[in-house]
Formats: C-alpha cells, sequence, structure tokens
C-alpha cells in the first residue's frame, strides 16, 4: 500500500515543504541570503521538484549577483562599472567580462546595487538599460571624510535582449571593492 504512487506523491507533496524549511536559515544578509539559496535550489533538484533551473511555476529562472575583484578609482562620467566577481547567475545573463546583464526574457526585474564611496571621496551612480540612464544613486560627503555606504533598488521592465548595466553618472567615482555589489532577478 505505502507504494502505491498516489501516496508517495501525496508523501513528497508533505515533505518537501518540511525539508525546505530546515534548510532555511534564520541569518541575515547577503551571504545568508546566498547559502540559503543555494541549499534550497540543490535540494529541490535532488528531489526533481526543480529540474534544470526551472521554477515550479516552469518559468525559467533568471538572477544574478556580483561583486568587484578590485577597487575602482577616478572612473569617469558614462564608465561601466564592471563587476568580475560573480557569486551567482541563473540564467547566464551577466556577463562579467563586460558588466552588462542581458536579459534573456521579457518581464518585470529587480535589480539592487550597492557601492561603497571611497572616504571622503564620490560614487554617482546609475542603473542604465540601453544606454538611458533608470535609475540613479548618489554616494558622497565630502564633509566627514567617512567610507560611504549607497544602495537603491529598483524595478524595470524589460525585453528580451535588453542591455542593463551601472555605470558613473556624474563626476568621477572611487569605488572601495569590498562591499560593492550589484544583483538582480526576474519576478
Amino acid at each position: 500500500m505505502f507504494w502505491n504512487p498516489i501516496l508517495r506523491i501525496s508523501l513528497l507533496v508533505l515533505l518537501v515543504p518540511l525539508i525546505l524549511c530546515e534548510k532555511v536559515s534564520p541569518k541575515p544578509g547577503l551571504k545568508g541570503f546566498r547559502e540559503d539559496y543555494k541549499s534550497i535550489t540543490e535540494t529541490c533538484q535532488a528531489v526533481g521538484f526543480i529540474k534544470k533551473c526551472q521554477s515550479i511555476t516552469g518559468k525559467s529562472m533568471v538572477d544574478f549577483d556580483v561583486r568587484l575583484r578590485k577597487h575602482k578609482r577616478n572612473l569617469g562620467k558614462g564608465s561601466k562599472v564592471v563587476f568580475e566577481k560573480v557569486d551567482l547567475n541563473e540564467g547566464h545573463g551577466y556577463d562579467a567580462s563586460s558588466g552588462v546583464f542581458t536579459a534573456p526574457h521579457r518581464g518585470l526585474y529587480v535589480f539592487d546595487w550597492t557601492t561603497l564611496a571611497w572616504q571622503g571621496k564620490s560614487a554617482y551612480t546609475s542603473l542604465i538599460v540601453n544606454g538611458s540612464y533608470k535609475s540613479w544613486n548618489h554616494c558622497y560627503d565630502g564633509t566627514s571624510k567617512i567610507w560611504l555606504p549607497c544602495s537603491k533598488m529598483t524595478v524595470v521592465k524589460l525585453k528580451q535582449g535588453d542591455k542593463v548595466w551601472i555605470g558613473v553618472s556624474s563626476g568621477t567615482a572611487d569605488i572601495y571593492q569590498q562591499y560593492t555589489s550589484f544583483s538582480g532577478y526576474k519576478l
């Protein structure tokens, strides 16, 4: 009776959420998110719940999370901020050599980037879509001479093939590598 296919599927449907809940940790922050995401994805793939980066709805998953490999100093207006260290790139939309994300599918995308402006310097950055500025991040505090972290999140409707990157929108940018990142995902 236990080997009845309907009972096995019912058992699987009941156990998968329990397994997934045990894999989620209460750790805050991006590192915890990356670890939890990887763990949940591996668990789902192992039990056949997700195959070849397919979400439960059957749509392809698209998400990326990248960081700087080295400091960026004196980047001029219009320069791309190239994030060379790739931690996550589901759907293979991000190109670490150019710093450009290419939308593999049309839809709504969420992008988030954080910059740490060099002590007493500025980093005016923007999310750029196909050469047009869509969202801005103003990071400057010249009076206190502190290391200033700045974050921005935005939602953009993209067509398949649209190109997205982070660029310098004004002046020059001096960006500290360790706390600077860029990420995005398709809703």
